[in-house]
């Protein structure tokens, strides 16, 4: 396999000087946004709320997942959504449809987020934005007084992950992850499960994804259309030409605002495969090799692809394949751990079976769902954050491991990472893609 363009910016921070100068230049701009900027949320210490207080929602793009979010918070009786945005209107009809019918007054509609995160009636906000605007979302609205419901995975690079951790326990704000498995009981018990030694000891967990994803094809830059707020849209990333290619969903094919399969689907069974391990540290290396497989199209990143995972006394591994297979032990998105005395594997969202023995004969087993979004609520009116099933913390680490498969794909070899640090040992040009290079006015501090 030859890695599909391994390093967009290789001219960018050659050395650690221009890095380290660099990350000064992003800390010094942050603290301006913080303190100065009037596009940027003032530091606010938020409203405090009681539990029987009605709390008020904003969500943050409403066209796929965003959906999601808000008839989660429409199910919650204590929760009411004030407000929607969307750096495209064109998509918001759907969403104020669903609003204005459980309440009969209509949202209000706002293209830019930071407008938002000055309304000091808002409690929480909901993040369902593209990738790359997720951390500085999360931190601006940290900043503002918020607490946060944001979308896996958290980040766009791994600093940006660290940096949400920071935001939310400076900030004393409650911040959870949408991977919403880890609110479903039946998950629950296969963790219980594992985690209790009745599988021996767990030596490999597999995350799965056989999933077809066809080609996008091709098409031509074309004017901006006259609902989008092209330059919100973009936000911290690279501004690029238009291209609608590059626009709803297809933007996870794109490493400029996404981060492939392993980042939208992986990140599910890449959190239940750590989770399963009991691991809350980095590994100790990550080899990934792969393509872009079957046909050919405008998208980079790859729709088939390996990851491997090594620690002191365990392996986790993770395939994407994008197009239709036969599944393994009933899974083909989801979970398979070995252990020493059985398998068990996570067949859906919701649902395991353990096989125990040599002969893999059929033992427990269950299943079950949950309310992530009752969770987040519940934590938020406690201001425990401890509360959380997907607290940021465990956020940020899933979510790292997809970026750090991604970049040994990207670099084409294995890398040796320091935990401690959560840095790549003597490798200059990987630890390069630990972070990116944000525009000016959306750039990710680097002190929050």
């Amino acid at each position: 396999m030859t890695p599909s363009n391994p390093l967009d910016r290789r001219d960018f921070l050659k050395n650690s000087a221009a890095l380290s100068a660099a990350l000064a230049g992003v800390a010094a701009e942050g603290a301006r946004l913080k303190a100065q900027d009037e596009k940027s949320p003032a530091a606010s210490p938020g409203k405090k709320t009681g539990a029987n207080d009605i709390l008020r929602v904003a969500v943050i793009g409403v066209r796929g997942r965003g959906m999601d979010h808000v008839g989660g918070f429409l199910n919650q009786p204590d929760c009411r959504i004030t407000t929607i945005c969307d750096a495209d209107l064109s998509v918001t009809g759907k969403a104020e449809k669903a609003i204005t019918a459980k309440y009969g007054t209509a949202p209000k509609v706002v293209q830019d987020l930071r407008k938002v995160l000055e309304d000091k009636e808002i409690d929480i906000v909901s993040i369902a934005t593209p990738n790359h605007w997720h951390s500085l979302a999360t931190i601006w609205a940290c900043q503002a007084g918020k607490d946060v419901y944001v979308e896996k995975p958290v980040s766009h690079n791994v600093l940006e992950g660290r940096r949400m951790v920071e935001a939310a326990r400076k900030y004393g704000r409650i911040v959870q992850t949408g991977t919403q498995c880890r609110s479903h009981k039946g998950i629950h018990e296969a963790m219980d499960f594992l985690h209790s030694g009745k599988l021996g000891q767990v030596f490999l967990a597999k995350g799965l994804c056989y999933k077809r994803r066809d080609s996008i094809g091709f098409k031509e830059d074309s004017a901006v259309p006259e609902s989008l707020n092209y330059d919100l849209w973009t936000g911290p990333a690279e501004m690029k030409p238009f291209n609608a290619n590059r626009l709803h969903y297809n933007w996870h094919w794109y490493w400029n605002t996404g981060n492939g399969d392993l980042g939208n689907q992986g990140i599910h069974q890449m959190d239940l495969a750590r989770w399963g391990l009991n691991k809350r540290e980095f590994p100790r290396t990550v080899m990934s090799s792969g393509g872009r497989l079957g046909y050919k199209d405008q998208a980079e990143t790859p729709n088939t692809q390996f990851v491997a995972f090594e620690f002191p006394d365990a392996l986790l591994q993770f395939e994407v394949r994008g197009r239709d297979t036969n599944d393994e032990l009933g899974v083909r998105v989801g979970d398979i751990f070995y252990g020493t005395e059985g398998v068990l594997a996570i067949t859906s969202y919701t649902n395991w079976q353990a096989f125990m023995g040599n002969k893999l004969e059929p033992g427990a087993k269950g299943s079950g769902g949950g309310d992530h979004y009752r969770n987040f609520v519940d934590a938020v009116k406690a201001r425990d954050h401890k509360l959380l099933n997907a607290d940021i913390e465990e956020g940020h680490l899933s979510s790292a491991y997809c970026h750090l498969g991604n970049i040994s794909y990207r670099l084409g070899r294995k890398l040796a990472i320091n935990p401690a640090s959560e840095s790549f040992i003597n490798d200059s040009e990987a630890d390069q893609m630990l972070t990116r290079e944000y525009r000016k006015g959306f750039e990710v501090p680097d002190v929050v």
